[in-house]
Order: structure tokens, then sequence, then C-alpha cells
């Protein structure tokens, strides 16, 4: 997640038509990406009523303030109704950004996909309906997106419900059997990941509501989980806040371990709180699959941007002297991870001091697999040290 990530979330597919109508010319003029092969109209009107009136496969766009800017392809051409890449590309080294398209496949009032676009992409909609909409709120879209999610939520947790299906014995058959059974379930967790997606990229407070309130312990793991990656990632010190206070109060263990990882993305002014975060959770959590997980991270984000020393304090101080073996041998291992230049002193430093004799094997074992000098000069020093004892 640094100049761009690279975020998974299906496109839109389906059967692609032929038939090209053009645009009405006495449709308004607005901001709206380059449309072919659409029964365009262009209103001015509130997206919940044109959701609901759209009885037939319509496609409803609209344009949003973006907090990156967004490629769902690397096409020139989209085609809704098309297949098209199982990607979404967010850009983060773009100045200003411009706005996204909200694409939205609706039948019988109801959202079957979304679709996230840049405005000035050639979009082609297959020759169904497509109803540009001007004037959408902020409010309105993270309403009408955070209902999708809700109504996908619902659905996927019905169908957890549904009977397995009964086996033949014939391995090949009860393997498409389950692929048909699941496929509903697996299309509504799509369209969730798209909707959480969009509400994560579209600007302002509407937004970040919505993505806290989909931490809420109602709902599922999964969800939650991509909420608050999305939080760290997209939603600046109030993303970083609210998983601060997830880690620190949530009663799911499971949930917690993955939390810490999320503390990495954090970004801006945030990200030395979220470092400080990281180390206290890797000293002091109850819980050593966070603390183990706290050390990982901290490794993995220590040397970058010059360092920041308190990082190989922590993880030096652990792995010398945590009360618990588990989190000794992870601290060392985590040291090991750290750029050379710092890792092998640390790890001379803990295999020559430490009283635990399973610890300063784990740092001597470390130090073996690194090609430093330094390393080598310590191992010979060791081996000759133990010769002259016995």
């Amino acid at each position: 997640m640094r100049n761009r990530a690279w975020i998974a979330a299906m496109v839109m597919a389906g059967a692609m038509c032929v038939v090209m109508v053009a645009a009405q010319a006495q449709q308004p003029q607005t901001q709206q990406p380059k449309l072919t092969n659409a029964q365009l109209t262009v209103k001015a009107d509130d997206l919940q009523r044109e959701i609901a009136a759209a009885q037939t496969a319509t496609w409803i766009g609209y344009s949003v303030a973006a907090t990156h800017r967004v490629d769902g392809d690397w096409d020139e051409v989209i085609h809704l109704e098309g297949v098209n890449s199982d990607s979404l590309h967010v850009m983060e080294d773009t100045k200003p950004i411009p706005p996204a398209a909200i694409l939205l496949r609706v039948t019988a009032g109801k959202v079957e996909r979304v679709a996230i676009e840049r405005m000035d992409r050639e979009i082609d909609a297959g020759g169904l309906p497509f109803v540009w909409l001007t004037g959408v709120s902020a409010t309105d879209s993270v309403k009408t997106l955070k209902s999708v999610v809700e109504a996908s939520f619902a659905e996927v947790e019905k169908a957890a419900t549904n009977p397995p299906v009964a086996t033949t014995g014939d391995r090949e058959r009860d393997r498409i059997e389950r692929d048909v059974q699941r496929e509903p379930a697996r299309q509504l967790q799509r369209l969730q990941e798209r909707a959480l997606v969009a509400i994560a990229l579209e600007e302002g407070p509407e937004a970040t509501a919505a993505l806290k309130s989909f931490t809420a312990a109602s709902y599922s793991a999964t969800l939650r989980e991509r909420a608050a990656f999305w939080l760290a990632n997209e939603r600046g010190a109030e993303g970083f806040q609210t998983v601060s206070a997830l880690l620190k109060s949530d009663k799911d263990e499971a949930f917690r371990v993955k939390l810490v990882f999320d503390l990495t993305l954090v970004k801006g002014d945030s990200k030395k709180a979220a470092i400080d975060d990281l180390i206290a959770l890797a000293k002091t959590d109850a819980m050593p699959k966070v603390r183990t997980q706290a050390q990982f991270w901290l490794a993995q984000i220590a040397g970058k941007n010059g360092g920041d020393p308190r990082i190989t304090v922590a993880l030096s101080d652990a792995a010398k002297n945590d009360p618990e073996a588990g989190i000794r041998k992870s601290a060392v291992f985590a040291l090991s991870r750290l750029p050379t230049d710092q890792a092998v002193p640390e790890l001379i430093q803990v295999a020559s001091t430490t009283k635990d004799m399973v610890t300063r094997r784990e740092a001597i074992f470390w130090l073996g697999q690194s090609k430093d000098p330094r390393a080598l000069d310590y191992l010979v020093k060791v081996v000759k040290a133990t010769d002259s004892t016995q």
C-alpha cells in the first residue's frame, strides 16, 4: 500500500450486446464518462427513487469525490456487460484526485452489481438503458452502497444455513454440485466487497461512519476485517483511532490478531501513533498471538524511511526479557527480519547476553543464516570458545 495499492475486487460480467443507441441530444451537459452502446438518459433525480423505478436491467451511474484515483481495468474500453479483469487498481500518486464514477446495475429495483471507474474512461453499457444522475449527494451515495452491503450480508448469512448437498459417491459430480450451490453466495460476497470498496474510496464523513458501523460484532468476521482494513488504509486519523480502539476493547481474539496488520497501513500524521500502538502491543498485550503479530509487523516496517530505533529496542528487549518462551522466540525471529545492519548487532547482543539457552540458540541460528562478516566472526568465536571448554 505505498505508491500503488492493488485491491482485488470483482468486475461486472455478463453477455455483451452489440446494438448501439445514441445519447439523447436534448439532455443537459454534465460531467460524465464517455458512454457507448448505451440508451443514455441524464437526470437530476433521487438515487433511491431511480433504483426503485428500474424494473428491467439498467445501469445507473453518478460521480463522487474520491480519496484516490481508481482504475478498474487496463483496457481502453470497459465493457459493463462483458468480461474484464478481476482487479481494481487504486493509484495514490495522482494529484489532484479526479472524481470517480459509481456504476450500479439494477434489475427489479435491486442492485445486482457495483463498478467503480475513472470519469475519463470509455464505458460500453452493452446496449442496456443507462441513467446518469447529476447532483447525487455523498449522503445518498453512501446510504445506497451501505444498503447493498447490508442486503448482501443478510443473504450470505441466509445461504450459509442451507443444508449441504447430499453426496453421491462421485467426487467430481459432488464437487460440481457444491460449486453450484455456493455460487450465489460467492456472487453476493463479490457484490458486498465491491460496494464496500466504493464506500471506502468515497470522500466525506459519511463514508467513514459507514465503515465504522461495519466493524460491529453483529457482522461477520470477514466483513468486519475488510471494513477495518479500509478504515486504516483510507480514512486518516479517524480510521486509525477506530482500529486502535478495537484492538483495545474487542472481545473477538481472532479479529484482534487481524487488526494488528491494519496498523501498518496507517499513513500521514497518525503513522507514528500507529507504530506506538504496535510497540505497546508487542510488549504488553495479554494475547501471545497479538504480541507475536505485532513483533512481526514491526520488523517489516523497520528500516523504512530511516527506521525507528524504538522498534529495535522493543524487539531486543522482548527477545531477552519476555517471560514467555514463545514470545522470546518470535522476537528473535523478528530481529532477524530487520535490515542486516540492524539485525546482526542485535542478534549478537541477544546471543551474548541472554541467560536462556533456547533463545541463545535461536539467535545463533539466525546469525548463521546471515552472510554478514560480523555474524561469521561472532560464530567463529563461539565455536573456538566451545572447543576450549571441552
